[in-house]
């Protein structure tokens, strides 16, 4: 067994079952890369720079990271990745939720008054942050890296949720730089992933598993 396959073996600890059709590779291929640049553009949204209108990056939400990690899901489904498909089939839920909450709020599709739409925003985020809480405890036993980003995404919905309920700008600024933090997370595992494809051995370190 290779490095690579030792660091995420307990993703892959179930082979493919069945009838596999014509399936191989490895799905984090595709989904760390969509979950980076989803990532970042909410970053860069939410600190302002260059621009604080969120209704901005939902092409890269919907189109991006909504659809390519739902791909990933799907394609780690059919290898038997359980632990993948349930990781990227949570963020792909979060990408495309998130984009039907500005896009239904923006155009009064839910019927909810002006008046309670930051409350609608602060459940929202209230609810994903314990789900990716939730999440971090599995990702434990993978590498280092990986529980690391899904806590920040839960620091970051945390802050947001917090953010909307003061109406505090500085923790929406926090909000983005912590999305900017796990953006650059997601981007150097994806990178570590494809070089070692390449070269056949990890040679980005992941970090060792928290948990064995």
């Amino acid at each position: 067994m290779t490095t690579q396959e030792r660091e995420v073996a307990p993703m892959r600890e179930h082979g493919p079952q069945g009838v596999v059709v014509g399936v191989g590779g490895d799905p984090l291929a595709v989904g760390l890369v969509f979950f980076g640049i989803a990532a970042l553009a909410l970053g860069m949204a939410l600190v302002g720079r260059p621009t604080g209108a969120v209704g901005g990056i939902l092409p890269i939400l919907i189109m991006g990271a909504g659809l390519y990690q739902l791909v990933t899901t799907v394609w780690a489904l059919l290898l038997g990745q359980s632990l993948v498909a349930a990781i990227f089939s949570t963020f792909s839920a979060f990408w495309l939720s998130f984009g039907a909450l500005v896009l239904g709020l923006g155009h009064n599709w839910f019927g909810v008054a002006s008046g309670d739409a930051a409350g609608v925003q602060e459940l929202f985020f209230i609810a994903w942050a314990v789900l990716f809480l939730f999440l971090t405890v599995p990702c434990l036993w993978l590498p280092a890296i990986y529980p690391l980003a899904v806590f920040l995404v839960f620091v970051a919905c945390a802050l947001s949720a917090a953010g909307t309920h003061l109406g505090s700008g500085n923790l929406l600024t926090a909000a983005g730089a912590t999305a900017l933090t796990f953006a650059f997370l997601a981007f150097y595992a994806w990178t570590s992933i494809l070089v070692a494809e390449i070269a056949g051995r990890r040679m980005l370190p992941l970090g060792n598993p928290v948990m064995r």
